[in-house]
């Protein structure tokens, strides 16, 4: 096959040589799109299993901010998987200063605002803590659909969103790094109103190692006052006589996950703790006996994208709290009865 050749001359202007410069950029970048676009549709359910794995595997060091409605907050996030099992720290970047040391179950909040020092069995909250890392399938009340390439704190991620069958509960949008694997963003979305809370890495990096002396606390803690909790509130399995409470109504696809009797220090009565959960949204109910001059939630309260709603059936508060929309804690909050 012949070979063509063209010659260019030097005299030609220079606005013109960047014209075409600028034309041949252009081509190269349609063909660079052209061939992305070729390319096959991945099962978004692959890329949530990836994530899961990613959540539970890797170390990661990285800034998120955090917002909610007029609230923004900037946090560090440390964490560590290794043989010896899970160890983090979260830090206060703006605001009042405090920090969150997890070291597998057991969790230790600094709060040098009240000089306090407190330790619980309990996990916190953090950047990864969707009930998404723990089950790596969908439920079947709702879609997931995935939307295309985007960058987030420098990395390219996949977007897919979990959008709900009904408005009894919250949609997901999803920033997923198709590098690692890792959880870059998470909008939570309220049915009616949009994006309720984002969680979004400004920066983030996945070394090989995080020693241990990133995990240890930067504020000393000495001197402030220390609150243990380990006991405090013990789960027990309630008899048949003592479940005493029930729930006549939850959205379709919510069952019964778990139900307790969280007893209370000083000999007070227990509080009834019930569970329901579509495998994805979560919500507790929470009965208890309270004396008529405890501070008592009538009606509804919120924070950030939680829901809370209470009232009182004789002398017990009955309180339902969950990351879902207000109309759903109300009617479940409604449909607490006695046996």
């Amino acid at each position: 096959m012949a070979v063509v050749t063209r010659s260019v001359s030097t005299n030609t202007p220079a606005s013109t040589r960047y014209r075409n410069m600028a034309r041949m950029a252009v081509c190269a970048l349609l063909c660079y799109c052209s061939s992305l676009s070729a390319q096959p549709v991945e099962n978004p359910q692959s890329w949530l299993e990836k994530m899961v794995h990613a959540a539970r595997t890797l170390n990661y060091d990285g800034t998120f901010v955090y917002q909610s409605r007029n609230r923004t907050e900037s946090m560090r996030i440390i964490h560590r998987n290794d043989v010896s099992g899970v160890r983090e720290r979260l830090v206060s970047l703006t605001g009042v200063a405090r920090e969150v040391l997890r070291d597998n179950g057991y969790v230790t909040c600094i709060l040098p605002d009240n000089a306090s020092v407190m330790t619980s069995p309990r996990r916190p909250p953090a950047v990864n803590r969707s009930p998404l890392f723990a089950v790596a399938s969908v439920p079947q009340f709702y879609a997931l659909k995935m939307l295309g390439l985007d960058r987030v704190a420098g990395r390219v991620a996949e977007r897919l969103e979990l959008k709900p069958q009904d408005d009894f509960r919250y949609g997901m949008r999803l920033w997923i790094d198709r590098q690692s694997g890792l959880l870059l963003r998470n909008d939570l979305l309220h049915p009616a109103h949009g994006v309720l809370e984002s969680v979004a890495y400004t920066s983030i990096s996945m070394p090989e190692q995080i020693s241990d002396e990133l995990l240890k606390p930067g504020i000393s803690g000495d001197g402030f006052r220390r609150i243990t909790w380990p006991e405090r509130e013990q789960a027990i399995a309630p008899s048949a006589s003592e479940a005493g409470w029930y729930v006549r109504w939850v959205p379709e696809g919510f069952a019964l996950r778990r139900q307790g009797l969280q007893q209370r220090a000083g000999g007070e009565a227990a509080i009834e703790h019930l569970v329901y959960s579509d495998g994805l949204a979560s919500v507790s109910v929470f009965i208890e006996a309270l004396p008529a001059d405890a501070n008592l939630l009538k009606g509804h309260s919120s924070m950030g994208a939680a829901s809370a709603y209470g009232r009182m059936i004789g002398v017990h508060q009955v309180t339902v709290v969950g990351e879902v929309p207000a109309a759903t804690v109300e009617r479940i909050g409604l449909s607490v009865k006695a046996r």
